[in-house]
């Protein structure tokens, strides 16, 4: 009886040891929730979630506020009501979850609401995958929540196409982007993921080195409180990879570095236009260009007062198109040292730059159709036209160059033909080399043109010479 007694005091002994471990301290049990995804509500606060367009088969979801009693979450029809400081988790095991650009699940919110926890516990409960499912998985997931003040962890470390596109677009309040550790992109995978976030003033870090098309198109659009951008190490690029990334971050005042050297087509296309605080443009190192590759770069950047050096002599389609137009601060224009040009290659380049007093020198003797088309339109400050050395011309290839140069005062040419085809229209684009390159420069004789003898100079409109002016052959 009594080894009975001593039995049962210490199996109570160790019962009681079992119980003080799990309880804490304290008495109170501590329990261990799994990195869910989780909302904290400031104020008064709510959560939905909707379906834009039938998304087959539908996740299935639950939410709990406590990580230990779990309810179904259904899609278009539950809605969770949280108090102030409350949080309310979510988790599920689905094989898929948006399905494309068009068909798509988003949340929705009203009052106050930080994010936290892992994403990708809507997929995985046991909050342990890196991969996505399928493409457009979390597209557009918060867009619009001008609720949320801070994002989620994005752990994911290989993308899918348009996996995070527009997740945060519209998020006016969120002030920090997550981490985004990932280094293996795809098609469209950031694309316009910040757009719009009036409040973001720190930009998440960037490591990936290789990139795919469209990966950061428009990632950062409208961002207008953000004034650094990240580092983009990559040196080969992909289609459209940068395209309009920063363009309309009004508060931008530091480019990063731009250290590639391959360049695809459209890669910088439209990448920081309208950054009206950009005062210097980054390094542009690349000396073969890809067609469109620089295209509305810096168009709009109206504080810009210094351009990249530009060393490229290989040209492509399209390659400067726009680059500088309507960068209004800009007074001397950088070097152009390529000899053999491309289609459109300098078509609005500086249009529109008001304070440009300087052209770069253009050597070029073999022009393509439409080269220096509108190239200095309105450039109301330039006084001297770069000399024109090409003997031969090609369609288009000075149209409207110096449309709007009130100012200027200097032509030298040194073609001989004039090639009148002037209402010629192959494709619908004008063919005639000349056509208004001169309209709106002052009909007087303090403007000399300087041609080559044989140029026949009798006809005088904005497509030659005006009538005027101070013609000097040599």
């Amino acid at each position: 009886m009594k080894k009975i007694t001593i039995l049962l005091l210490i199996i109570c002994v160790c019962l009681s040891l079992s119980l003080l471990i799990a309880c804490g301290g304290g008495g109170r049990r501590t329990v261990s929730i799994p990195n869910y995804l989780c909302f904290t509500a400031t104020g008064e606060s709510a959560v939905w979630m909707n379906e834009y367009r039938t998304v087959n088969p539908l996740p299935t979801l639950e939410y709990s506020k406590d990580g230990k009693i779990w309810e179904d979450f259904v899609i278009g029809t539950t809605t969770v009501k949280l108090a102030d400081g409350e949080k309310v988790y979510f988790r599920g095991d689905n094989a898929s979850f948006s399905e494309s650009s068009t068909r798509y699940l988003n949340f929705e919110m009203t009052g106050s609401i930080a994010a936290s926890g892992n994403i990708m516990s809507l997929l995985d409960k046991s909050c342990e995958s890196v991969t996505f499912p399928n493409d457009y998985c979390y597209y557009s997931l918060f867009r619009n929540c001008t609720a949320l003040t801070s994002a989620p962890e994005l752990p994911a470390t290989a993308l899918a196409e348009g996996c995070y596109a527009y997740m945060f677009d519209g998020c006016e309040n969120l002030t920090t982007g997550p981490e985004l550790p990932a280094t293996t992109l795809a098609e469209s995978c950031y694309c316009g993921m910040f757009a719009e976030c009036t409040s973001l003033t720190v930009a998440p870090e960037l490591p990936a080195t290789t990139l795919a098309e469209k990966c950061y198109w428009c990632m950062f659009f409208g961002c207008t409180n953000l004034t650094t951008g990240p580092e983009l190490p990559a040196t080969t690029l992909a289609e459209s990879c940068y395209s309009g990334m920063f363009k309309r971050c009004t508060n931008l005042t530091a480019a990063p570095e731009l250290p590639a050297t391959t360049l695809a087509k459209s890669c910088y296309y439209n990448m920081f236009a309208e950054c009206t605080s950009l005062t210097v443009a980054p390094g542009l190192p690349a000396t073969t260009l890809a067609e469109s590759c620089y295209m509305d770069m810096f168009n709009g950047c109206t504080n810009l007062t210094t351009g990249p050096e530009l060393p490229a002599t290989t040209l492509a389609e399209s390659c400067y198109y726009g680059m500088f137009e309507e960068c209004t601060s800009l007074t001397v224009a950088p070097g152009l040292p390529a000899t053999t040009l491309a289609i459109d290659c300098y078509v609005y380049m500086f249009k529109r730059c008001t304070n440009l007093t300087t052209a770069p020198e253009l050597p070029a003797t073999t022009l393509a159709d439409w080269c220096y088309g509108a190239m200095f339109a309105e450039c109301t400050s330039l006084t001297v036209a770069p000399e024109l050395p090409a003997t031969t011309l090609a369609k288009g290839c000075y149209t409207s160059m110096f449309f709007g140069c009130t100012n200027l005062t200097s032509i030298k040419v040194y073609f001989t033909d004039w090639r009148r085809n002037y209402y010629k229209e192959e494709k619908k684009r004008i063919t005639t080399p000349t056509l208004f390159w001169v309209s709106g420069v002052s009909n007087t004789a303090s403007v000399k043109f300087y041609y080559k003898k044989g140029l026949d100079v009798t006809t005088k409109d904005n497509s030659h010479v005006h009538k005027n002016w101070t013609l000097i052959p040599f």
